[in-house]
Parts: structure tokens; C-alpha cells; sequence
């Protein structure tokens, strides 16, 4: 799957698969030659099935992978996060408004509270978002930097979760959180990083920084 898009609220204020600009370009190359003028969606946008259709689908949460239909009916084609995909009209899809979490702990400026494993190779952070609870936990290795993470609500993994992290301000890789809410992105370059992670009705962003140990 070829992710494209960056997050517009980010770009306004100042914004598991890894992007591949050449087949990002010749998809969206041949996404405006079909279409006329700059739809709605677009390939690479992480979106809510919304309405009674969304209740048809184990999970409602996915990333539109292609565009169908025509101009006055367009149709998005979306891989959801249990691994169907299926076709939807414009009006069945939305994007959740854009929450930020606040990050309440980081071993970068505080010391590794007992019962926390860590290393001088590991960077621990966690972040709220009213009943939202995000860990993060950066690891570097043989000077490659991976990210484990584990989203909660209210102590409890949501159904379904579509995580996306961005690298500054470009959109690096997309996974699924696990049953236990649990996430893995690999090979990450140094820079300043942000985790969308979208849950029916929210989009959150955690926001922090990717740097060499």
C-alpha cells in the first residue's frame, strides 16, 4: 500500500509500510488525469466508514488504497484494519477532527521510575488524550531506531486502531495496533516525529522527537 498525504491541520498551524515515492507519484499521476478538479479523499487517507454502512464491517477504521467511480460519483476503494477492503461513495467516509495528546513522561528529562526497564539505547515516553493512554518506547540498535508502542482506553485496547507515523511531516509508515493495542514501526530515521493514531470518531497525534543516541 503507497501512503501519500501528510495531515493538513498540521501544515496549517506552523502538520506496517514504508512510502515509496515512485509508485506514490505514478498513482497520484494517474489520480488527476481521472480526475478533473482535487476530490474530497485521497490516495493514502487514513478515514472512519461512517453511517449505518459502517455498521456492516468488523472494523470501521482503514486507508484508502484507490479511487473508483466518477467525478459526480466518486468511489474510494479502502483497505480496513482487519484486512478487507471494499469500495465506498464519498458520503460514507469521513475523517475524524484532530485531537493532540500531551505528553505527561519522557526519560529524555526525567529518570526511569522503578519497575520500567530501560538502557541508555531506549527512550520511554507516554502520552494522554482524555481516556487515551499512549506508550511509546524508542530503541535503538546497530544505529537502527525502532518504535514498540500500546494504546489503551480507559485500561482497555480499542477494537480497532490505525496507526500512522510521521516523520517530518510526512507520512513514513502505517500498521495496526494488535488485539492488546500493541504497535511496531522499524528503521526509522532521526527528525521530529509524530504518531497519528485513528479510532472511530478520534484522530490523536502524539508529537516528539527521533534523535541519535
Amino acid at each position: 500500500m503507497v501512503i501519500s498525504n501528510s495531515i493538513p491541520e498540521l501544515d496549517a498551524i506552523s502538520n506496517v509500510e514504508n512510502v515509496n515515492n515512485e509508485a506514490s507519484s505514478s498513482v497520484q499521476s494517474g489520480h488527476n488525469r481521472k480526475w478533473s478538479k482535487m476530490p474530497r479523499f485521497e490516495i493514502g487517507d487514513r478515514v472512519e466508514i461512517v453511517g449505518e454502512v459502517g455498521n456492516q464491517f468488523p472494523s470501521s477504521i482503514g486507508i484508502i488504497t484507490a479511487t473508483e467511480g466518477t467525478f459526480a460519483l466518486p468511489k474510494f476503494r479502502v483497505r480496513l484494519t482487519d484486512g478487507t477492503e471494499s469500495a465506498f461513495w464519498d458520503s460514507q467516509l469521513e475523517v475524524p477532527p484532530l485531537i493532540f495528546a500531551d505528553m505527561i513522561y519522557d526519560t529524555h528529562v526525567s529518570p526511569v521510575p522503578p519497575g520500567i526497564r530501560g538502557s541508555i539505547y531506549e527512550h520511554h515516553m507516554r502520552f494522554i488524550s482524555r481516556e487515551f493512554d499512549i506508550h511509546v518506547k524508542l530503541t535503538r540498535l546497530d544505529e537502527r531506531t525502532t518504535l514498540h508502542g500500546q494504546l489503551s482506553a480507559n485500561g482497555v485496547a480499542p477494537k480497532s486502531s490505525l496507526v500512522t507515523l510521521l516523520l517530518n511531516r510526512g507520512p513514513l509508515a502505517t500498521t495496526v495496533a494488535d488485539s492488546y493495542g500493541e504497535f511496531k514501526v522499524e528503521q526509522i530515521p532521526s527528525g521530529d516525529a509524530m504518531l497519528e493514531i485513528l479510532v472511530p470518531s478520534r484522530r490523536i497525534v502524539a508529537a516528539f522527537d527521533v534523535s541519535p543516541v
